[in-house]
């Protein structure tokens, strides 16, 4: 069961800082109830989503210099495989574990944490989802993985043994751990950019959460930046939903049947209510308070009251910061920082 302050603050992942304990340093200050550790995507391919969940997964490769994840074609599947499934049934996280070349933002946050003694509730982790991971990593023949069966179904055990490293890391510094699965691919759920039914979407990303709750105490969630079947990742085994509701409320409020079952089994909502794009430089801390004012009243008039809105509610940024300035990016911490401390005290008032 989440335990961690309601209305706090957190971050996607991506930012556009090039000083790992730099970006610590101010993601602490500006989110000290739950921190996140930033992905440092200027410092080379190696720091992005899909290369940096590679460490441990079976029969895969990174092309640094073409900034691809393919099969190898040069390792024999079968030893891989298993290699990889060896490790697996003996419930070894430590392969999966990050290296700092791939992951120096994790570290920094990890070493900020004990140096400074930090008494925050929670630590905030990501990894690329699933069903995105083998939509993106291809084999010899430009094929995604994700059209073989075996190698996603690796694929989601061994992402799942990642989050599980991470988050044990967590907890042995007496932290909550928190672990958000980046799923943009699901944008294209019931396209033809992603040709599955939904069970077998269901069936990958319940396999990868189960997995990784096997490992320990975890509050897992999903993150999709765009519009999707959000009744899918609604009815998923999800503690945490995590959306850009500046850009899609009003998308996510038509599926009141699958929001009430939600939360009714103790779901969270992480409202990217901070837009990432050009638009964030057109906004006001008080548009965005407005805003977050008028969603949480219209989510509350489906029947579940304000309190309990409120009480279920984390708030981030729409997207990750990679792409943004760096001083947009800090200004959306500081941003973010003001609308926790506003929105705690809503709740309070109530």
């Amino acid at each position: 069961m989440v335990s961690f302050a309601p209305l706090a603050a957190t971050g996607v992942g991506s930012v556009p800082f090039t000083d790992p304990q730099e970006a610590v340093n101010l993601i602490m200050e500006s989110l000290p109830e739950m921190p996140f550790w930033p992905q440092m995507v200027r410092l080379g391919y190696r720091e992005e989503m899909v290369p940096q969940a590679v460490r441990g997964l079976p029969a895969l490769k990174i092309d640094e210099s073409a900034r691809v994840v393919l099969v190898d074609p040069d390792r024999p599947r079968d030893e891989a495989l298993a290699q990889f499934y060896e490790a697996i049934f003996a419930g070894e996280t430590e392969p999966f574990a990050f290296e700092e070349k791939e992951a120096s933002g994790f570290f920094a946050l990890l070493g900020a944490v004990v140096s400074r003694g930090d008494r925050c509730q929670a630590l905030k982790g990501q990894l690329s989802g699933p069903v995105t991971f083998a939509g993106i990593v291809k084999d010899p023949d430009g094929k995604p993985i994700l059209y073989d069966r075996e190698l996603t179904q690796a694929a989601s055990q061994g992402l799942a043994y990642k989050a599980a490293w991470q988050a044990q890391q967590f907890r042995e510094l007496g932290k909550e751990a928190v672990i958000f699965f980046d799923e943009p691919y699901l944008t294209g759920f019931g396209s033809a950019y992603l040709p599955l039914s939904r069970d077998e979407v269901t069936e990958i990303l319940t396999d990868t959460l189960n997995t990784t709750r096997q490992a320990g105490a975890v509050s897992l969630g999903v993150h999709c930046c765009g519009n999707t079947d959000w009744s899918l990742l609604l009815d998923a085994p999800i503690d945490i939903l995590s959306f850009d509701s500046y850009g899609y409320f009003d998308s996510l409020l038509l599926y009141d049947k699958a929001l009430e079952k939600f939360f009714a089994r103790g779901g969270w909502l992480a409202w990217g209510l901070v837009p990432t794009g050009d638009e964030f430089q057109h906004v006001t801390t008080g548009d965005l308070w407005q805003r977050f004012q008028v969603q949480v009243g219209q989510l509350a008039a489906q029947g579940r009251g304000l309190k309990e809105v409120l009480s279920r509610a984390l708030l981030t940024p729409a997207c990750g910061m990679g792409f943004m300035s760096l001083e947009s990016a800090r200004r959306v911490l500081t941003v973010l920082a003001e609308l926790s401390a506003r929105g705690q005290s809503w709740l309070a008032s109530l």
